[in-house]
């Protein structure tokens, strides 16, 4: 009996090992891993769309399933009336490596598999087209009639869960696009100018071939413009909060530039660029450190860096109170209760890259508040000459002390004449 397990049990594993793969496959799409997705469940989930095998077939999803099959249509006549059979073909070329991108079996078939491939991939193409043209656009098109629609299909496409390898968006344009002049630079143009910050067309750098997907697309387009700042990749040291750092005589500017990321501290002076916060950055940026975290292959963290050293700055609605009155954060949410709520939730279970590039500036501020007499000064700036009539009244008050000891030097000195 015991033999028989044995055998069994050899087998099975044999059979393990000869189904294993010589090479393993580096997956670029993953699921959210808990210690990020407990943080806000919601932030990874679509509202109306379903792109790739994640999502598919929630209920909630199955209305936008029609769009698909409609925009598939519009797709084909784009074409030159060709046959869908082409494209079929096409894309069944790819099915292998298209499933190698998911870092989990796909429990679809083949044709079920290359079906969602080919109306997913051939949705984002046809949204993104006519986004751009959206004068020549069916009125009656509900994507494009209701406003907030259109917001949440944006905001469904940059979620980290919700995507199709980036080579099948690329094929599929490119088999409509040939003798166009069209490029995929100029299709990926919308997205950007719904993420971070807008970027000009004229000013879009080139999509990088090897892209992941349409999260990782975007993420190169707003991080390649950031000069990185000399850093120490083995010290980070935390900084005190915004309003600390002004007791300290520190003072926080709007920095203006094409970098999003870039942040500058000279002179007792931190230069910061405007951050918009509205109801979708912490959808967005939670979705961008998320595919940071994953993608293995660069250890510049860009986004996480960057929400890490605001997470330092503010510590509580005082401290982005600081911030928006100088015109760095831009609220669009109502409160400064709420900004601090959205900072602090992007914070929690992220800590700054091994590479973390505002490490010179963290060095930097903490030497400033090493010296005491730096907060000495603030202090007195901050408290008796920050209002005019109690600056006035610090003046008076020196001016009558120093008369006071000159007159009793006066005194002190034509006594000892008197002596002598």
């Amino acid at each position: 009996m015991s033999e028989t397990i044995a055998d069994s049990v050899t087998f099975d594993i044999v059979m393990m090992l000869k189904s294993l793969s010589s090479t393993p496959s580096k997956p670029s799409m993953f699921r959210v891993g808990d210690h990020l997705r407990s943080i806000n469940p919601e932030a990874y989930d679509p509202k109306i769309i379903a792109i790739g095998p994640f999502h598919r077939g929630k209920p909630n999803l199955q209305k936008m399933e029609q769009h698909k099959v409609r925009y598939l249509k519009l797709f084909l006549k784009r074409g030159q009336g060709s046959s869908v059979e082409r494209y079929v073909t096409t894309i069944i070329q790819y099915k292998d490596r298209a499933r190698k991108c998911y870092d989990e079996d796909i429990h679809l078939d083949d044709d079920e598999f290359v079906k969602m491939l080919i109306l997913d991939g051939c949705f984002i193409v046809e949204f993104l087209l006519k986004y751009q043209h959206i004068v020549c656009m069916d009125r009656d098109d509900p994507i494009f009639r209701y406003g907030h629609i259109l917001n949440q299909l944006f905001h469904d496409l940059m979620l980290f869960e919700n995507q199709i390898p980036f080579f099948i968006v690329d094929c599929l344009f490119n088999m409509i696009s040939e003798g166009e002049g069209d490029d995929i630079k100029s299709l990926m143009w919308p997205l950007p100018q719904n993420s971070i910050f807008p970027v000009r067309r004229e000013d879009l750098s080139e999509v990088p071939i090897n892209a992941h997907h349409l999260l990782g697309i975007v993420h190169y387009i707003q991080c390649s413009s950031f000069v990185r700042n000399s850093s120490d990749p083995h010290i980070v040291v935390n900084i005190n909060s915004a309003v600390e750092l002004e007791k300290a005589g520190i003072s926080f500017q709007k920095r203006k530039g094409d970098s999003f990321f870039h942040i500058e501290f000279e002179n007792k002076v931190m230069k910061i660029p405007k951050w918009k916060i509205s109801d979708s950055t912490e959808s967005l940026f939670r979705n961008l450190i998320a595919y940071e975290h994953y993608d293995t292959d660069s250890p510049q963290k860009c986004v996480t860096d960057y929400v890490f050293f605001m997470h330092c700055l503010v510590h509580s609605p005082e401290d982005a109170e600081v911030l928006q009155r100088s015109g760095i954060i831009s609220n669009f949410l109502g409160s400064e209760e709420m900004v601090y709520r959205v900072i602090n939730r992007l914070g929690k279970s992220i800590t700054g890259s091994d590479e973390f590039p505002y490490s010179r500036i963290f060095s930097d501020v903490n030497d400033h508040c090493a010296k005491i007499r730096n907060r000495w000064i603030a202090t007195l700036k901050q408290e008796y000459f920050d209002n005019p009539w109690t600056a006035i009244s610090v003046f008076a008050a020196i001016t009558l002390l120093v008369l006071t000891i000159t007159q009793t030097a006066f005194a002190i000195l034509s006594y000892r004449k008197l002596l002598l």
